[in-house]
């Protein structure tokens, strides 16, 4: 992912450098393009999360019906040997549900890594959105409008870090 960072915001500093003065059409239009593209990528970028959050709960639904299949199947098999298995239905059960509490925790932390996703196309997307704005300003007003519209991305980023490794050792914890 930070080659590709990398090649955009390359890409964006010499697309900068050689559209510095537009007409006020070829800017807006420059920004109408920015802006189909960022709703694309955007668009794009929550298909594949909510691919990836329909999987994990998939797996969840299936573990959780194995989980109910194991603990079934052992208590059948209580009902020949009630006292040794009811300590088998009780290891069975604990390691049902341990299994369940793992596979929760991993769909836990690949919703967190699709809702990261998501939210940092959503910031490059945005910041190019802005740079075009940027660039339909006097020459005067683009560095601090640039200097904003980075910040700004910068800042987005780093909520979408915190939040992502915050859930990833929630779900960490969760396997405990």
């Amino acid at each position: 992912m930070k080659p590709l960072v990398i090649a955009t915001c390359l890409s964006a500093v010499l697309s900068l450098s050689a559209c510095a003065d537009k007409s006020p059409s070829e800017a807006s239009q420059d920004i109408a393009k920015a802006q189909q593209k960022a709703a694309k990528d955007v668009a794009d970028a929550a298909n594949k999360a909510s691919s990836t959050v329909q999987d994990a709960r998939q797996k969840v639904d299936v573990a959780s019906a194995k989980a109910s299949a194991d603990v079934a199947a052992a208590n059948a098999k209580a009902n020949d040997k009630i006292n040794d298995a009811t300590s088998d239905a009780s290891k069975v059960q604990g390691d049902a549900n341990q299994q369940l509490a793992n596979t929760q925790a991993d769909a836990y932390a690949k919703e967190a890594k699709a809702r990261y996703d998501l939210a940092v196309t959503k910031a490059e997307t945005d910041y190019k959105v802005d740079i075009q704005k940027c660039e339909a300003l006097p020459s005067a007003q683009q560095s601090a409008c640039k200097d904003v519209a980075k910040s700004t991305s910068e800042q987005n980023k780093t909520l979408a870090t915190n939040e992502r490794d915050n859930a990833e050792s929630a779900a960490k914890n969760m396997k405990h």
